[in-house]
């Protein structure tokens, strides 16, 4: 479905600002027409065309009429005025996958769409001028709040841990929006606040380095399954000296004062040894890490890069790549399967596993791993007398035959060095093809 909707707006020309499994945020305007999109022109939709399309996904409703009538395709009430119906423009600012706000511009500003106070995060209606819960004057303009926190919502409330508003995100879009349309911003009070989230003690890997806290104290006071910890987020080059930064996280007793967060000890969940933090100093010891601050982690977040697309130089995404996104080109390389352990991807990316690998079990299929499908081919290529002169000392001729043949399997060791022979005579193949092509082109000259 959501390719048949590509298809449809690429037909007109169109395009859109993302996309997620069941839903398109359509570039479109009133009347349509080109649009600036950091520096480059593209072309908006009419909303009138935005419509015909949504009612041409009519005819494949499968429900009952009298029930559901009209298009699966739902135009968001977002885009319409919540008191008077009529139909807004909106602007959208999109980071990579699920990372997006959508915001309004009011005498040149932009205003977030909400419908959370941004003093005690209570749902307001929209229209209202004063929280039902605070008593302070808000303005409320949509539904919902529609900024999004992933990548974010592991973190405590900076100001008051306690609390689930999640204005402080909202503070973090407002900023980031302001910076892309060229306006000024002012600091955010929390930015040098070290990063802290909070984490349950689901498993015992997490509850064992806590053992030396539990020691000595009475059972309703000690440290338990399903009890809250503090987890806070090494900087780069932040760890203590001889730490492996893939086997380093700390974690800590849950503390609402954050006044306190800088004052006690960590542990690493690792090794269960206990250690200190900064989210000031630039130096880090053996007993001290260097922490993320939320400032930092707003940077991350907002330039983070879409490692799915590509730029308009065709060039994968980095972090400092603007303005309208295009697929990359795909090609299989290798297969691999793995286990269903890697849902364990959403902790990568809360922070709490360091390792993108560490989450995969990957079950091997000898038909198609590396050194079948990629190194025996080029490996037969290779004439033995070549391959006997460069394992010299190393691998028989016969022992040579037998693995080209699969009569055996090469020792780890083996396996690596033919690997390099083979990448390296690959090499050495296109080198001489592009110097044949560079001759064949002068002597045409």
């Amino acid at each position: 479905m959501l390719a048949l909707l590509e298809f449809c707006v690429r037909e007109k020309a169109g395009t859109y600002a993302m996309e997620d499994t069941d839903s398109m945020a359509i570039v479109a305007t009133e009347r349509g027409g080109k649009v600036r999109c950091a520096g480059e022109q593209i072309t908006a939709l009419s909303w009138k065309q935005v419509r015909t399309i949504s009612n041409r996904f009519s005819a494949l409703n499968p429900y009952d009429r009298d029930a559901i009538p009209g298009s699966i395709l739902k135009i968001e009430n977002d885009n319409f005025d919540p008191l008077t119906r009529k139909q807004r423009q909106l602007y959208c600012i999109a980071i990579s996958a699920k990372r997006y706000a959508l915001f309004l511009r009011e005498n040149g500003k932009p205003v977030l769409l909400r419908a959370s106070c941004p003093f005690c995060g209570r749902k307001n209606k929209p229209g209202a001028h004063e929280c039902v819960k605070c008593k302070k004057p808000i303005e409320i303009n949509n539904d919902e709040d529609r900024w999004s926190e992933h990548g974010l919502g592991h973190l405590l409330n900076p100001t008051d841990p306690e609390n689930d508003d999640r204005d402080w995100i909202a503070q973090i879009w407002q900023n980031i929006i302001l910076r892309t349309l060229g306006r000024t911003t002012q600091p955010l009070v929390f930015e040098k606040f070290p990063a802290v989230g909070r984490i349950t003690i689901s498993s015992p890997a997490v509850v064992r380095p806590l053992s030396n806290l539990n020691n000595g104290k009475s059972y309703p006071d000690r440290i338990k399954p399903f009890n809250f910890l503090l987890t806070c987020h090494v900087s780069p080059l932040g760890h203590p000296i001889g730490a492996d930064p893939e086997r380093f996280h700390l974690v800590g007793p849950y503390e609402v004062d954050s006044r306190k967060w800088q004052q006690t000890d960590w542990i690493d969940q690792y090794s269960g040894n206990m250690y200190r933090i900064t989210a000031t100093s630039n130096h880090n010891g053996r007993n001290t890490c260097r922490v993320k601050t939320y400032g930092d982690i707003a940077t991350e977040y907002e330039f983070h890069p879409e490692s799915k697309c590509a730029g308009a130089d065709g060039q994968v995404c980095g972090k400092q790549t603007v303005g309208l996104l295009h697929r990359r080109h795909i090609r299989v390389d290798e297969i691999k399967y793995i286990g269903k352990e890697s849902n364990l991807l959403e902790e990568v990316g809360k922070g709490l596993i360091h390792s993108s690998q560490a989450p995969y079990t990957i079950y091997p299929d000898p038909r198609r791993d590396e050194w079948h499908v990629k190194i025996l081919p080029v490996l037969k290529q290779i004439p033995l007398n070549f391959l006997v002169e460069s394992c010299v000392g190393k691998l028989s001729r016969r022992a040579l035959i037998d693995l080209r043949a699969k009569r055996s399997e090469p020792h780890p060791r083996n396996r690596e060095m033919l690997t390099d022979i083979a990448k390296l005579f690959v090499l050495r193949n296109e080198q001489v093809q592009k110097e044949n092509s560079n001759a064949i082109q002068e002597s045409g000259r």
